[in-house]
């Protein structure tokens, strides 16, 4: 990887760090409003330079797709176990982080949360060139171990490219025999999501969360929209309140729909544990070098 592209990495890191943090200290707060923190977070990633890849959070059983919709009324409640997950890009060149905090002083999930961070602190200090998928797996399912916990064996980390949410490598979260080597360069995102229920998620609920998936002309005038709406996306993931903002809530369900019944776009539905066990989530993103991690989504204050 080239100097440009890694400073280019470490300010849109610096910038989804700092999102995360302001966005998890919102969250923890009694009656905050999921809304408000989206937008927020939104609003504040252009704010310190950056653009937004995403901006999403997932409430307690559920480990990962959900955005508000604009008449989206929720707001966090005591006890509740809520996952930010911000990314960013610059250039196209992402950063992906994400953390949990339970809402309230109860320490109801105080071995999830631990569980996870001590996951992926663990895990990062295994990162370099020829260290195997299935060691980083077997070190997160570990950890989760020792506490009494395990981790959702069918969501994984992945490896990043520009204007790539996936790489097109998974990095598992238990030991799955994969024996395929990091090598120097590699952008890759760690995150152990973790549950003291049976480990693994199922689609469910309605989806906000869409991407492209083939270049494509549509046929009503409300499916051009949304296309040329999203076009500058370069195929990084849309929410549906950013079309509805814009070209209506009528307007954008029928072109959705179009767009989805001719698979030009996927969705992504929240992703909930099937014995409905609470989930904790951390990740960083970083690069692989040879010698080690630079992990360039930790924040200055964080300790994992």
């Amino acid at each position: 990887m080239d100097e440009e592209t890694k400073q280019i990495l470490i300010k849109a890191g610096a910038i989804a760090s700092q999102v995360r943090r302001e966005g998890a200290a919102k969250l923890k707060i009694e009656g905050t409003s999921f809304l408000e923190v989206m937008d927020y977070c939104e609003e504040r990633i252009k704010e310190l330079g950056g653009e937004v890849a995403w901006a999403q959070l997932a409430l307690n059983e559920t480990a990962a797709h959900y955005c508000p919709a604009e008449d989206d009324t929720a707001t966090s409640k005591e006890g509740d176990l809520i996952k930010i997950d911000v990314g960013v890009h610059i250039e196209g060149w992402i950063a992906d982080n994400a953390m949990t905090v339970e809402v309230g002083d109860k320490g109801l999930y105080t071995d999830l949360i631990t569980a996870s961070q001590n996951a992926l602190r663990e895990t990062i200090k295994l990162i370099k060139p020829g260290v195997t998928l299935t060691q980083l797996g077997e070190s997160q399912m570990n950890e989760a171990k020792k506490l009494g916990c395990t981790t959702v064996r069918n969501l994984c980390g992945h490896t990043l490219g520009q204007f790539q949410v996936h790489g097109g490598i998974s990095i598992p979260t238990y030991k799955n025999n994969d024996n395929t080597a990091l090598e120097e360069g590699w952008q890759v995102a760690i995150e152990p999501f973790i549950t003291k229920g049976e480990g693994l998620i199922k689609e469910a609920g309605t989806s906000t969360i869409f991407m492209v998936e083939k270049n494509a002309t549509a046929r009503s005038p409300y499916a051009r929209k949304i296309l040329d709406q999203i076009k500058n996306l370069n195929g990084l993931p849309f929410t549906t309140r950013w079309l509805t903002r814009t070209i209506g809530k009528g307007p954008t369900a029928l072109g959705l729909r179009e767009l989805l019944k001719s698979n030009i776009i996927r969705s992504y539905p929240p992703l909930v544990e099937v014995s409905k066990g609470m989930v904790a989530q951390f990740e960083h993103s970083m690069i692989v070098t040879k010698d080690g991690p630079l992990v360039y989504t930790r924040h200055k204050d964080d300790t994992w």
